[in-house]
């Protein structure tokens, strides 16, 4: 993040950081390599909206590997305690209780940020926040909860920011439409409308004058001279170049090891 900024802004660098998962040590850079990424981060294990959330992520998870998009899930609140002389991580406990209310798998990492460094580090914690999660037991006060989805390009830039209330759950779908939205842009070198979908018209971005328009868009249709429109077949959106894969391919995809 550029110097002198006191919130993440698009087309900043998602800063890399390692950490314990559901799935062993991560580092983020390691495991997002080249890939689109979505790091979604919500306030605590076993609580009801982050349940939902987590079962629809896991519901897309297929989708969104077709796509070559890595999940990851954050929690601002959890941390590891020691039970007779083992690490215990709440996350093992409450992913199964998902995958049983889903009736699916969670495939991808969900992040331990025990002292709530990576929650500061993407400003989803302030200082107080985390400094209230580093008490030891002592109440000094609640952390501000919020749930908050990053996505995240090829080149480590955050493309994207979702930041809820923790009393409303996340629109997952609509977390998959705007990765079909974004590498469609970057695709086609167009610009998205409002509620776009891959196979609908989309917006002629006004650096193409009007000559370089009608001849890279032939089919060009000019409704004022800011708002022009073409048709985009879905073979030349991003979901033309979605190949089915397996279940199998998409959980090697998502997990850890890979």
């Amino acid at each position: 993040m550029a110097q002198g900024q006191n919130r993440l802004r698009l087309g900043d660098i998602a800063e890399n950081f390692e950490a314990n998962t559901t799935q062993g040590q991560i580092n983020f850079y390691d495991h997002i390599q080249t890939n689109w990424a979505i790091l979604f981060c919500f306030p605590d294990d076993f609580t009801p909206v982050a349940t939902t959330e987590l079962v629809m992520f896991a519901q897309l998870q297929l989708e969104m590997a077709k796509r070559g998009v890595k999940l990851m899930a954050l929690t601002t609140h959890n941390t590891p305690v020691n039970r007779a002389g083992t690490e215990y991580r709440p996350h093992d406990d409450w992913v199964k209780d998902v995958n049983k209310i889903g009736e699916t798998n969670i495939e991808f990492p969900v992040i331990d940020d025990e002292d709530g460094s990576i929650s500061r580090r993407y400003h989803i914690l302030d200082e107080e926040d985390a400094d209230n999660l580093n008490t030891d037991g002592e109440a000094k006060g609640a952390a501000f909860d919020s749930r908050t989805a990053f996505i995240i390009d090829p080149k480590r830039r955050i493309r994207l920011i979702f930041n809820y209330p923790a009393a409303v759950g996340i629109n997952t779908a609509e977390v998959l439409r705007t990765i079909d939205c974004l590498q469609t842009a970057a695709l086609a070198d167009v610009f998205t409308p409002a509620n776009w979908v891959p196979g609908a018209d989309v917006i002629v971005p006004r650096k193409f004058k009007e000559a370089q328009a009608k001849e890279k868009f032939p089919k060009l249709r000019v409704v004022e001279s800011y708002l022009r429109f073409t048709p985009l077949p879905e073979e030349k959106a991003n979901v033309g170049g979605i190949n089915d894969i397996s279940e199998e391919k998409a959980q090697d995809f998502m997990s850890l090891g890979n």
